[in-house]
């Protein structure tokens, strides 16, 4: 199973815990955190979004609104690949006390057409986070589009995959569960009505909600702790 965050923001988290230890406690779940920035102008949110994936052992990407359903497929491909390179890697240490660099030619190519065909193969569990705080109003719709160019791309998928969506702020509380993890890609997009944007960035809080999704804890998940 490969657990998958994508975090989607244009904005530095301003209310909350620190998001860069909420991404070191998904880590430490086996749930990888990637970051897609959306570039406005505001670098010290860029740095905190490439911190949270360092932290979280997943992916950064900096990108332009026009270009967000681009870097989503990007970042998802080279997270997935990157765990699984790294499953394969510390079982070649293990076993032949290797490291995939120190393999031959022939035997690194085929080891990376396994880490290929498991990466098309293997079962995924994306969540997608997005930002609605008020900076949001004016590229959410894209944002949203995008998000289903990603969910067309994931079908052509061999492997079981799951997807879900979570916003933040939620509506009276720091986020908002907007669809459970499914299989039944398809109907996503009848089912999400319009997004309302408006509100504060409580990024950190928004990954421990992330977090409780993978470990099916929400019922156990007190949201009067997280009440803006």
């Amino acid at each position: 199973m490969l657990n998958q965050i994508i975090l989607i923001t244009d904005g530095e988290s301003n209310v909350g815990e620190n998001p860069i230890l909420a991404a070191k406690s998904a880590r430490e779940k086996d749930i990888r955190v990637n970051t897609i920035g959306i570039i406005d102008n505001n670098k010290e949110a860029m740095e905190e979004l490439e911190s949270i994936a360092e932290v979280g052992g997943g992916v950064f990407e900096a990108t332009h609104l026009r270009d967000l359903s681009e870097a989503l497929s990007k970042v998802t491909i080279k997270s997935v690949y990157q765990t699984i390179e790294e499953v394969v890697n510390s079982e070649l240490k293990e076993v032949m006390d290797l490291d995939m660099k120190e393999l031959n030619p022939t035997e690194r190519t085929k080891v990376l057409k396994i880490i290929d065909r498991l990466g098309n193969e293997s079962k995924l569990k994306c969540l997608i986070l997005l930002d609605v705080s008020g900076s949001m109003k004016h590229k959410i719709e894209i944002a949203k589009k995008s998000i289903f160019e990603l969910i067309t791309f994931l079908k052509e998928r061999k492997g079981v995959t799951e997807v879900g969506l979570m916003v933040f702020p939620g509506e009276g509380s720091y986020y908002e569960l907007l669809w459970n993890f499914t299989e039944e890609l398809d109907e996503i997009r009848e089912k999400t009505n319009p997004i309302i944007t408006g509100g504060t960035t409580p990024t950190g809080p928004a990954i421990e909600g992330a977090i409780s999704m993978f470990c099916e804890e929400l019922e156990d998940y007190s949201i009067y702790e997280h009440i803006v």
